[in-house]
C-alpha cells in the first residue's frame, strides 16, 4: 500500500511538490507561532510579575470608606491614610481564621500628633520702649505656594506706661521670659501588627543598626499612667528621615505707633477704642526686627535624637517635647468628575476644592490648624476623669514615646518603583506634578508636588511613627483598625486561577464580616489628572499614577485574546489548506480510485490510502518542525521545548487525518459509471447566466463550483482580516495591542514577527487558492479547448483565469474587513472610518493575493491544446 502511495506521488510530481511545499510552509509557521506564542506570553507574564506585583493581594475596608473613584475602578493614592478605624478586633480575627489567609496586616491609622521642641535664647526682644508683635506661624511648601499650617501671635509691651485702651490686648514684655522658640510639626502615627507587618513586608529587617534598639517584641504594650488620666505611655518605632517641607517662622515686629508725644498718644488712643477689629493692632504698621525659621525635618531630628538620648546635631540646646499631643484625625479627598483636558493623554480626570476647616475641641484652639484644607479633621478626645462622671471632661490623648527601635523605609521588601507601588505598602509619601498651569497650560518641564506636614493638605503625609496595633486600641477603642491587607496561599502570579481564588476570599470575607474587600492583585498604576482648586482659585492640574484596579489581569487577558487571534488565524488557515488540498486530491483522482473500486478494491482499501497519506504528511511535518525547534533552541541557548513539538504534532495528525475523514467520505460517494463516464462524483450547482463576455464566464465558474471556491475565499480572508486589525493597531495604536499608561511594557506588541507570522499564512491560503484553481482548470480543459478552437487567444484565457481568481481575492476582501472592523469595534468601541487607507488596502490584498494565486494556474490553462483535449473528451 505504502509502494503504491509513492508511486502515485512519483507520477504526478507537480502535485506532490505543491502537497510537500504546503507541508513544509505549516511546520515552520506552526513553529514559529508556538515559539513567539511561549515567548511572549512568558514575557508577559514575567513583566507583570515584575511591574506590579503587590505586597498584598486583598485590602479590607470598614463599609463607607468606598470612594466615588471606584465606579472607575479607580483608587486614590495613599487612599488608606484617609480612613480611621471601622473594623473591630473580633472581625480581624474572623478573616485571620479564613482558610487561604495566609498574612493578615491591619493598619490602625491614630492620627496626627503636634510633636515640638524648645530652643533657649532665640527671641531678642529691643530695649527701645515700644509695642511689638511676636508670631510663631507654621507653614508648608508643596509646590503650589506656600500654605499656612498654623499661625498664632501674641503683642508685648516693654514700656512703663502703656497708653492703650481695654480692648487691645497686650502683654508684658519685663514679667515674662519670651527668648524661647518652640517650632513643631505634625507627625502622623500609625499602628501596626508587629509579626504581620515583618511576614508582609519584612518590617523586621529595616531596623537601623543602633544600641539598644530593636524590632518590637511581645513585652512593648501600652500603659495609661492612671483611669483619670489622659496621658499614655506608647511604644514606637520611628523613621528618623523626614519628608516634611515645612518649617516654622517666628518674627518678631515693631508696631509703629505714634507716641512721641501727649497729643499723638491721645488720637491713637481714640483710633484703636474705635476699631471693631478682634485685636485692632492687627492694623497697624509693623517693621520686622528678628526673622528665626526652622525646618520640620530639623524639628523631627531633634525630637527623635531627643527620645534615643541624644543631643541634637543640627538645632543645638534644643529641648524636645517630654510628650506628643494627638490631635487630629484627617479623611478621604472629595473627588467629582470632570472633562479631561487632554483625553488622549489623561482619560480621567477630577478636580478637588478646598473648604473651611471645622476644628472642635474643647481645650485646643483653632488656630493649631489650617483655616481651609481638602480633607475634614476630626479632633479625637478622650473623657479624662473616669471616678467622678459629674466632672467628665474630654481632653486630647497625650502620648508619651518609649523608642524601641528605628527603621528605614527604604530596607522594606517591597517595591521601590514609584510608579508600581501601592498604599501603605512602602511606608513613603503619595506624590505628583504639576502639569498644567491654572488656564490648563502645559508646565515644561513638570513640577513636582509634595507633602508638606499639613493634615488637611491635598497629598497626604507618611507615617513617621509607628506603634503596636495592641497600643491603638488602648487609646482609641476596639473599632480602631483602618485597613486590612492580606496576602493569600497559593496566588504567586496573575492569572486566572488566581483571579478566581481572590475572588473566592473576597466573597468570603464580605459575607463574614459585612466589610468591603478589593482584589489589588493584578492593580497598576494608571495616570489621572487632577484640577485643584484653592478658596475659588485654580492652583493648577497635577498628574499622579493612580491604582487601577485589576488592570494587569484585564491586560492579561487582552494579551491572550491577542495571542489567541494569532493562532487561531493561523491554524484556520492550516486546516483550511488542509481540507482543501484533500478536497482537489479527491477531485483529481476520482476516475483513479472510480478504476479501482471496478477493479474489486474495497472502499477500505481506499480509506487505508488516504489514512496513509495523512500519517506521512503528518510525520513529515512533525520532522521538519523539529529542525526548526532545533534552530530555535540553537539560536537562543535555550532547551528544546518539547511541549510545543508534541502540541505541534498533535494538531498535524488532527488536521491532516481530518482531511482524510473528508476524503474517506467523500469516497463513499463515488460511483465508478458515473465516474469514469463523467469525471464527476457530484452535480456541480446551477447558475442562470447569460455568457456575453469574460466577465460573466468567470463569474459562472467561480459560483458554479461554490464550495470548492468558498475554501479560497475563506483561506485569504482570516489571515487578511488579522493582518488589517495588526495594521491598525500599527497606525492608530502605534503598535501597542491593547493600552494603559504601563500597557505599552507588557501588552502584546505588534511587531515584525507577528507580520511574519501573518505572512505564512497568507503563504498557505495563496497555496490554497491557487491548489482549486489548478483542479479548476484541469477540470475545464475540455472547455478551455473549444474557447482556444473559436478563436481565444492564449493571452484571453490567462485573462480569464486572473479574472477569476481576482473575484476570488474581492469577495475575500470583503469578507475579512468585515471580520477585521467587527473585531476592532468589539475591543475598541469605535470603526476606524477615518483611515480610508486600512479599507483600500484590506481589499486590494486579497485581489492581489488572488491573482497571485490564479498566476500559474492561467499558464496551465494558456497550455492547454484544441486538438488534444477535444480528441480525448470524444
Amino acid at each position: 500500500m505504502l509502494k503504491f502511495i509513492f508511486k502515485n506521488w512519483k507520477r504526478k510530481k507537480g502535485k506532490f511538490i505543491l502537497t510537500i511545499i504546503g507541508a513544509l510552509v505549516i511546520s515552520a509557521g506552526l513553529s514559529l507561532m508556538f515559539n513567539l506564542t511561549d515567548s511572549s506570553q512568558g514575557t508577559i507574564e514575567q513583566t507583570l510579575q515584575k511591574k506590579w506585583t503587590s505586597a498584598y493581594d486583598i485590602v479590607v475596608r470598614p463599609k463607607g470608606s468606598v470612594m466615588s473613584t471606584e465606579d472607575n475602578n479607580l483608587l486614590e493614592p495613599n487612599y488608606l491614610n484617609g480612613i480611621n478605624g471601622g473594623i473591630s478586633f473580633e472581625q480581624y480575627e474572623k478573616i485571620k481564621k479564613i482558610e487561604g489567609v495566609n498574612t493578615a496586616a491591619p493598619i490602625a491609622i491614630m492620627g496626627y500628633a503636634n510633636i515640638g521642641i524648645s530652643i533657649p535664647d532665640q527671641i531678642k526682644i529691643p530695649k527701645a520702649p515700644g509695642v511689638y508683635r511676636l508670631s510663631n506661624s507654621h507653614y508648608g511648601n508643596s509646590g503650589f505656594s506656600k500654605e499656612i499650617i498654623s499661625s498664632s501671635s501674641i503683642y508685648l509691651s516693654n514700656m512703663d506706661d502703656v497708653p492703650l485702651p481695654e480692648n487691645v490686648r497686650i502683654a508684658d514684655a519685663r514679667n515674662s521670659d519670651w527668648s524661647n522658640i518652640q517650632p513643631f510639626t505634625y507627625s502622623l502615627i500609625v499602628g501596626i501588627d508587629p509579626e504581620a507587618e515583618a511576614k508582609l513586608v519584612g518590617l523586621d529587617n529595616s531596623i537601623l543598626p543602633q544600641k539598644n534598639l530593636r524590632f518590637f517584641n511581645s513585652q512593648d504594650i501600652a500603659k495609661k499612667n492612671s483611669e483619670s488620666s489622659n496621658e499614655f505611655n506608647i511604644p514606637v518605632m520611628i523613621n528618623p528621615k523626614s519628608f516634611n517641607q515645612g518649617y516654622s517662622e517666628f518674627k518678631l515686629e515693631r508696631v509703629e505707633l505714634p507716641l512721641s508725644s501727649d497729643k499723638e498718644k491721645e488720637l491713637t488712643y481714640q483710633r484703636l477704642s474705635k476699631s471693631t477689629k478682634k485685636q485692632p493692632l492687627d492694623e497697624e504698621k509693623r517693621k520686622t526686627v528678628q526673622d528665626i525659621k526652622v525646618s520640620s525635618s530639623q524639628v523631627e531630628s531633634a525630637f527623635f535624637d531627643s527620645l534615643t538620648g541624644k543631643k541634637s546635631k543640627q538645632l543645638k540646646g534644643a529641648i524636645a517635647n517630654s510628650y506628643a499631643q494627638l490631635v487630629a484625625q484627617t479623611g478621604t479627598l472629595s473627588y467629582s468628575s470632570q472633562k479631561s483636558p487632554f483625553p488622549s493623554r489623561w482619560n480621567d480626570a477630577y478636580e478637588v476644592q478646598s473648604a473651611p476647616v471645622v476644628f472642635k475641641n474643647s481645650v485646643l484652639p483653632s488656630s493649631i490648624v489650617p483655616k481651609s484644607g481638602f480633607r475634614e479633621i476630626t479632633s479625637y478626645e478622650i473623657k479624662a476623669n473616669a471616678k467622678d462622671e459629674s466632672s467628665f471632661k474630654a481632653m486630647n490623648p497625650i502620648l508619651k514615646f518609649n523608642v524601641v527601635g528605628l527603621y528605614n523605609p527604604n530596607e522594606i521588601n517591597v517595591s521601590k518603583d514609584p510608579l508600581s507601588e501601592l498604599p501603605m505598602e512602602t511606608y513613603r509619601p503619595s506624590s505628583a506634578n504639576l502639569v498644567l498651569d491654572a488656564e490648563g497650560k502645559p508646565i515644561n518641564p513638570v513640577r513636582p508636588i509634595v507633602t508638606t506636614g499639613n493634615p488637611v493638605g491635598f497629598l497626604t503625609n507618611s507615617p513617621n511613627v509607628l506603634t503596636t496595633l495592641e497600643s491603638v486600641r488602648t487609646v482609641l477603642g476596639n473599632q480602631s483598625i483602618s485597613s486590612i491587607r492580606l496576602k493569600v496561599e497559593g496566588v504567586s502570579s496573575v492569572s486566572e486561577d488566581s483571579e478566581k481564588r481572590l475572588q473566592q476570599i473576597k466573597t468570603e470575607i464580605e459575607t463574614d464580616t459585612g466589610l468591603v474587600a478589593t482584589v489589588t492583585k493584578g492593580s497598576s498604576p494608571q495616570p489621572v489628572v487632577t484640577k485643584v482648586v484653592d478658596n475659588a482659585k485654580t492652583l493648577g492640574w497635577i498628574e499622579q499614577p493612580w491604582i487601577h484596579i485589576g488592570a494587569a489581569m484585564t491586560i492579561f487577558r487582552e494579551t491572550s485574546v491577542g495571542f489567541s487571534g494569532v493562532i487561531f488565524a493561523m491554524l484556520a488557515v492550516a486546516i483550511v489548506y488542509v481540507l482543501a488540498t484533500s478536497y482537489v486530491s479527491m477531485l483529481a483522482r476520482r476516475k483513479e480510485f472510480a478504476v479501482l473500486l471496478a477493479l474489486g478494491w474495497r472502499t477500505k482499501d481506499l480509506y487505508k490510502i488516504v489514512i496513509i497519506e495523512a500519517a506521512t504528511l503528518a510525520g513529515f511535518v512533525s520532522v521538519v518542525a523539529l529542525i526548526v525547534e532545533g534552530i530555535f533552541s540553537s539560536v537562543r541557548n535555550e532547551a528544546m521545548n518539547g511541549w510545543s513539538l508534541i502540541w505541534i504534532t498533535l494538531f498535524s495528525l488532527s488536521i491532516y487525518f481530518a482531511g482524510a475523514l473528508w476524503s474517506a467520505w467523500t469516497i463513499r460517494r463515488i460511483s465508478p459509471y458515473e465516474a469514469i463516464k463523467t469525471g464527476e462524483y457530484a452535480k456541480g450547482a446551477k447558475l442562470n447566466l447569460k455568457l456575453r463576455s469574460t466577465l460573466t464566464l468567470a463569474l459562472k465558474e467561480l459560483f458554479g463550483k461554490w464550495k470548492r471556491n468558498s475554501l479560497s475565499v475563506l483561506s485569504i480572508a482570516l489571515p487578511t482580516a488579522l493582518l488589517t486589525f495588526f495594521l491598525f493597531v500599527t497606525f492608530q495604536l502605534q503598535g501597542v495591542l491593547y493600552t494603559s499608561w504601563l500597557g505599552k511594557f507588557v501588552a502584546l506588541q505588534v511587531g515584525p514577527m507577528h507580520y511574519v507570522t501573518m505572512g505564512i499564512a497568507i503563504t498557505i491560503a495563496i497555496l490554497t487558492t491557487g491548489e482549486i484553481m489548478w483542479q479548476n482548470v484541469t477540470d475545464r480543459r475540455a472547455s478551455l479547448a473549444v474557447l482556444k478552437a473559436v478563436g481565444w487567444s492564449n493571452n484571453s484565457i490567462q485573462r480569464l483565469i486572473v479574472l477569476e481568481g481576482v473575484f476570488v481575492g474581492l469577495i475575500a476582501g470583503l469578507v475579512s474587513l468585515s471580520i477585521s472592523y467587527t473585531l476592532i469595534y468589539f475591543l475598541y468601541d469605535l470603526v476606524p472610518w477615518n483611515r480610508p487607507s486600512l479599507v483600500i488596502i484590506s481589499i486590494l490584498m486579497p485581489i492581489f493575493f488572488g491573482s497571485l494565486s490564479a498566476f500559474m494556474p492561467a499558464r496551465l490553462a494558456a497550455r492547454v491544446n484544441p486538438y488534444k483535449e477535444l480528441k480525448e473528451a470524444s
